[in-house]
């Protein structure tokens, strides 16, 4: 019946790679799904873990110096306006106003960003001061949008600026706000303000990304350097969102007012990830109190005619600190001035094709071809090493894309190769370690152990498949066996018959034959299989050469075994075509051969024992022999049951204590 039939050890070997293949694709598409449907973040979060660590280091090794400049309130700022002043933290805003106008009037600064909050009144003079610079130069004034829910989100001042939302298809992506803190009334006239909203990873608490734009009240408000560079070009915002192969594409029109479009890609939320490429210790840092002082190096002097300028407070206590993939507490400021960098900079963060499908057919490629390690064979090293250097390669082309091109590739491929690592490997372990012990436990019977040994350790499953082979075969029995079994006891003639077969086996071995059976008294050798040997004929005549040796060694030993009685042996060799392989059923199978060159040798061995020759050679064999022995033709014979005449060779020194002594005789 089709139930107890065992599987043949072709489709078995086919079925082991149609599994490996399944689990391969499972690995793939459960990364995929992961991927997808990430509802807890975790998949994104170990990315985002890996593009902040390419951050951090990518910063070590491009040294890159920023184009704009940062005025610091920090601590001794506050003590010179004590000095020169009289005046506490927080200072009037007419001391802003006077900071600002020496940078405007006296250094020519072109640009300035404000980095800190003004929702409330304090003196109408100082806010007079200021609106009137900025009505004069270029003063970016900052507010700041509150994410919370509706119930818990503060409303402060005024919202000054951006651009009606119909003015921006697409623009709905942008994240929703639902409260702000403004500026005064007086400073809402301002004609320049952008938003300095600060969005901060759950996971991780650091600043990585930023939203290009905030929706509010039916208007989105552009970001404080988006604002800066609008202000310094004097135009409007010309803004677009288009799908793009890698999220969504925010373009602006004549932002750096040179006619060309800057493109900024976002994600689904609309959040732009911030490009840290500047090192903390790399900003160019004026103190307000050397501003003050008018104590700026003439260095600095020179370089801050026509520049962008971003003010903030960063003493300890003023609350402006926060962490970023570079630091774990920097100033505000130092994230809009990467932003600021960018911008000026002109680079795109994305390429025109798909980073996300480009990286999964990389990792689904990667997948096939370790699919064909597996399925041709390669070592358990080799398993183990080269998925762990392709994830390792990975995460260096991906740290390199973002020095090189500032590119975020995705991780997918690292995460393919870590879950072969972590998943097939364990698996192909457990299936080698079953094989090895079905390779052993049929083969142990057969062949010497270092023979054994090397099956195992090379996990040859082709080796087992049945295929056409030529062999040398061998045939050798015990003569006149029957007859001794007539007077000598079944317990004795089993000790002998183990002790001879024994003796002939071990001779088989040391000339890496491979054991076919043993018949009653007889033992079936074969060389050319499982392993290819050239010279398999001469190690058959070797053999049976060296079998007779030992036996005439075993008589001249003696021993009561033998009961006065020497035994000889007569052998049978000859080479043809046969099948071999693992043969038999689901109940019995075994590595043997099969084929009519398998009967002539059993026939040679019978002709031996009625020619009373120790050893007969079939012409087939003498033919592929490549040393000489001693042999000599016996003739055309037509052996029992074949209409076919087949030609003998019988040893010229029937001792064999002479060997290679003379050229086969034809």
């Amino acid at each position: 019946m089709l139930g107890t039939k065992r599987f043949p050890l072709k489709l078995r070997v086919w079925l082991r790679k149609v599994g490996r293949l399944l689990v391969l694709i499972g690995i793939a598409a459960v990364l995929l799904l992961v991927q997808r449907y990430d509802p807890e973040n975790v998949y994104s979060e170990w990315q985002t873990r890996v593009w902040n660590t390419y951050q951090h280091w990518g910063v070590k090794v491009t040294d890159r110096k920023p184009l704009a400049f940062v005025v610091q309130i920090d601590g001794e700022s506050i003590k010179t306006v004590r000095q020169l002043y009289g005046e506490d933290w927080p200072w009037p805003r007419k001391r802003y106003a006077e900071l600002l106008r020496i940078l405007f009037e006296e250094y020519h600064v072109d640009v300035v960003g404000v980095d800190m909050f003004m929702p409330y009144v304090r003196d109408a003079e100082g806010n007079d001061a200021l609106l009137t610079l900025a009505r004069q130069h270029h003063l970016v004034f900052a507010q700041v949008f509150d994410f919370s829910p509706s119930d818990k989100a503060f409303t402060t001042g005024r919202t000054v600026g951006g651009v009606p939302m119909q003015a921006v298809p697409g623009g709905e992506i942008f994240p929703q706000a639902n409260g702000y803190l403004g500026l005064t009334p007086q400073l809402a006239e301002a004609p320049c303000v952008g938003h300095v909203s600060p969005v901060k990873d759950a996971a991780n608490g650091l600043i990585t990304k930023v939203p290009l734009l905030v929706r509010y009240d039916g208007r989105l408000y552009p970001m404080l350097a988006m604002e800066m560079l609008r202000c310094k070009a004097d135009g409007q915002y010309d803004l677009s969102v288009s799908p793009h192969v890698n999220g969504w594409q925010l373009a602006a029109h004549d932002l750096l007012g040179d006619g060309e479009t800057v493109r900024l890609l976002v994600d689904e939320s609309g959040l732009w990830r911030v490009p840290y490429q500047i090192k903390t210790n790399n900003i160019d840092a004026i103190f307000a109190s050397d501003v003050f002082r008018r104590q700026l190096p003439d260095s600095i002097v020179s370089s801050l005619r026509n520049s962008m300028v971003l003010l903030a407070g960063t003493a300890p206590g003023l609350g402006d600190q926060h962490a970023t993939p570079l630091d774990a507490s920097v100033a505000g400021v130092t994230v809009h001035l990467q932003l600021l960098e960018w911008l000026l900079s002109g680079q795109e963060n994305a390429p025109a094709f798909s980073l996300d499908v480009w990286s999964w057919m990389i990792g689904i490629v990667g997948l096939a071809g370790l699919y064909l390690l597996l399925v041709y064979g390669a070592g358990a090293g080799v398993v183990v090493v080269t998925p762990l250097l392709l994830a390792v390669g990975w995460l260096g082309l991906g740290f390199w894309a973002w020095v090189e091109k500032q590119w975020f590739i995705p991780m997918h491929p690292a995460v393919v190769f870590t879950a072969f690592l972590m998943i097939q490997v364990p698996l192909e372990w457990w299936l080698a370690q079953r094989t090895t012990g079905r390779l052993r436990k049929l083969f142990q019977d057969y062949l010497p152990m270092q023979l054994v040994g090397h099956i195992v350790n090379d996990n040859r499953q082709d080796l087992l498949l049945p295929s056409k082979r030529c062999l040398t075969l061998l045939f050798a029995d015990i003569a006149n066996f029957t007859q001794r079994a007539e007077h000598t006891s079944p317990e004795v003639l089993a000790e002998l018959t183990q002790q001879i077969l024994e003796r002939l086996t071990a001779v088989a071995h040391q000339h890496e034959g491979t054991v076919d059976k043993y018949m009653g008294d007889a033992v079936m050798v074969f060389w050319n299989a499982p392993f290819p040997q050239e010279d398999h004929a001469d190690r058959g005549v070797n053999a049976a050469i060296d079998m007779m040796q030992a036996i005439a060694q075993f008589n001249a030993e003696g021993g009561p075994l033998l009961q006065g009685e020497p035994v000889a042996v007569r052998i049978g060799v000859n080479t043809g075509e046969v099948v071999v392989g693992d043969l038999g059923t689901r109940f019995r199978h075994a590595y043997t051969a099969i084929g009519d060159a398998v009967n002539v040798t059993a026939r040679l061995q019978s002709l031996a024992r009625e020619l009373q020759e120790s050893l007969v050679v079939s012409k087939q064999t003498v033919e592929c022999l490549s040393k000489s022995w001693p042999l000599v033709s016996s003739g055309d014979i037509t052996l029992k049951g074949r209409q076919e005449a087949v030609g003998i060779y019988t040893l010229t020194n029937p001792k064999g204590s002479e060997r290679n002594g003379e050229s086969i005789e034809q």
